[in-house]
């Protein structure tokens, strides 16, 4: 992983705009001098996430996640910090050159040796021996936007790439571990066939899906990487790195079930689809999804095989409390198919027809089970039902169990203690609000707030509260001191954003932000010295209630007549403090 100079990560973080980063990822609308929208990091309903483009920062007041650009990417894509700095870098259109690093990844050269083969495979698509490939891409209405958008090649036959290979100065065990190279034959895994790449979910490439022009049933119609370091294919979903952004603006992500389906819905203008690539939904995969924050669309073909994956993704998208609905595309093709029969119109206006998990329950388990069996009707009504009362608004049920009663004779409507996913605590991240502290402990967190927030603004200050009171009760306050502390160690000022590149903490993280957001007082030296004053009282109690327990608890009186005159030395120095600060 690169490590950047810090004239490099401010050159990034000023050349871009906090606003227009995440506008990508959240609706935004202004009020007043700043941004509001739907906070991702919670199961948010109401706007609660404040962006300041002048201070460049984001906040949320309702779970407290905060900070600037670098932080809000690390955040969402769940990268690390040098990542975030790069994906800033590319969104603001400012070519990074990467500085040598003894932190490379050592996929690294894994990656690379897959993008060279995907830029040579675009190449060979170009040529004139693509030229059938082209041909096939033409009557599947694939434009040059859509082969660029997914990188789509054409993988000649052996030898030439035999000779790329050697060219590139890449052996065996390189092409066996990427998965080019058949590990028993030593033969390319893919030949003559359309190349389409899978990346994980940080934009790498880790793999194919390779489709042949030629028909014949001895000639499988796709070919996919075998099992590599890099290519689990339960662990993928494609198009994920691209769909994310797409997903979090439409609220939304489309979940078909190949490659070419995903294609189909791109172009289609629907940006925000993904394909978990013919495989069951595995629990990594489902995870992914969750990541989005959004519901899931399901676009699986219409046939009895896509009806069953639909069903069973429902059940695990249930159990794991995502929310989903199902496209209702019956006696439809797939995605591409309907691309292009019908056309880019026809299709958006499908995606948007969507049912209820338990609404397609009620024909799907019809369907596939014996409703004149009395033992497998009731098996129906309480799975359809179960679904029901876990999915469904209270002011949907009553006609879905009318729907449920005219199918099977029974009244499922008498409700059964399932939880329900509505009602869940938000699966979307981990952040929650926090419970609420004691009166006194408030007034304390309170004071060390207004104190921190003069210390980034005054070494002095800084130094003063450290010689004087020396600690912060409250933990988060205690970490961003010490980042503080740490930078007036080197520098005569400090700059806030610079912290937040530093700072690991995210409770640490929330407050900066939160501080940057409110103004300072026009006299903040007196407001520092009332905020220092609290600090000093709050201590000062505390100190008083811990000599008052040591009392009670002692049966020795010398000890008792010693806490009592330390007792008193502290409530008059409370009372002079008090004093002063009146006067």
């Amino acid at each position: 992983m690169p490590v950047f100079s810090e004239n490099t990560i401010r050159q990034v973080r000023a050349r871009t705009d906090i606003v227009d980063v995440i506008s990508q990822y959240v609706s935004l609308e202004k009020h007043g001098k700043e941004f509001k929208g739907i906070c991702p990091f919670h199961d948010d309903h109401d706007p609660s996430m404040s962006v300041s483009p002048d201070k460049q920062i984001f906040k949320c007041f309702v779970c407290g996640a905060g900070g600037n650009v670098f932080s809000f990417l690390q955040k969402i894509e769940q990268i690390t910090f040098p990542e975030a700095v790069t994906r800033a870098a590319a969104m603001a259109g400012i070519d990074l050159k990467l500085p040598q690093s003894t932190g490379v990844s050592p996929n690294q050269q894994a990656w690379n040796c897959l993008q060279s083969f995907t830029d040579y495979a675009r190449y060979f698509l170009d040529s004139q021996e693509g030229e059938a490939a082209k041909e096939y891409c033409r009557k599947r209405k694939l434009s040059d936007e859509i082969l660029e958008t997914f990188e789509i090649g054409w993988a000649p036959g052996s030898q030439r790439q035999d000779r790329f290979f050697q060219g590139k100065g890449w052996g065996r065990d390189m092409l066996v571990k990427t998965g080019l190279l058949q590990a028993e034959t030593g033969r390319p895994v893919f030949t003559d066939r359309l190349l389409i790449p899978i990346h994980d979910r940080a934009g790498h490439p880790v793999g194919y899906t390779a489709r042949t022009l030629a028909a014949g049933a001895d000639i499988p119609k796709y070919v996919n990487t075998p099992a590599t370091p890099l290519y689990t294919k339960g662990d993928l979903v494609f198009n994920y790195h691209r769909a994310k952004p797409a997903a979090r603006k439409a609220g939304r992500v489309i979940l078909a079930e190949g490659a070419m389906d995903v294609i189909g819905l791109s172009k289609a203008g629907i940006r925000e689809a993904v394909a978990n690539l013919g495989t069951a939904c595995t629990e990594t995969q489902l995870e992914l999804l969750r990541q989005l924050q959004v519901p899931v669309h399901v676009f699986y073909d219409s046939d009895a095989a896509g009806r069953k994956a639909a069903y069973q993704f429902g059940k695990k998208a249930m159990a794991a409390g995502i929310p989903f609905v199902v496209v209702s595309a019956r006696g439809l093709k797939d995605p591409d198919e309907i691309f292009q029969e019908k056309g880019a119109e026809f299709l958006q206006e499908t995606v948007e027809r969507t049912i209820s998990f338990p609404e397609f329950l009620l024909d799907y388990l019809a369907e596939t089970g014996n409703l004149e069996n009395y033992e497998e009707k009731l098996r129906y009504g309480e799975e359809v039902s179960e679904a029901a009362w876990k999915l469904l608004k209270d002011f949907e049920q009553p006609a879905f169990f009318q729907k449920l009663r005219d199918k099977t004779g029974f009244d499922f409507s008498v409700r059964k203690q399932v939880p329900t996913v509505r009602s869940r605590p938000s699966q979307r991240r981990k952040e929650k609000a926090r419970p609420p502290l004691p009166a006194v402990r408030q007034g304390r967190k309170r004071a060390e707030e207004a104190v921190l927030q003069v210390m980034l603004s005054s070494r002095s200050a800084a130094s003063r509260y450290r010689e004087e009171v020396g600690f912060f009760d409250d933990p988060a306050c205690h970490i961003l001191s010490l980042y503080i502390y740490d930078a007036y160690r080197h520098q005569e000022s400090l700059d806030p954003q610079s912290l937040f590149d530093r700072i690991e903490e995210e409770e640490a993280q929330g407050l900066l932000a939160d501080l940057m957001a409110r103004q300072l007082p026009e006299n903040a030296q007196a407001f520092f010295d009332d905020s220092l004053g609290a600090v000093k009282d709050h201590v000062l109690g505390q100190e008083i209630d811990s000599v008052n327990k040591r009392i009670q608890e002692t049966d020795d009186l010398e000890e008792k007549s010693r806490l009592a005159q330390e007792k008193m030395a502290l409530v008059i120095a409370r009372h002079q403090a008090r004093n002063r600060k009146e006067g």
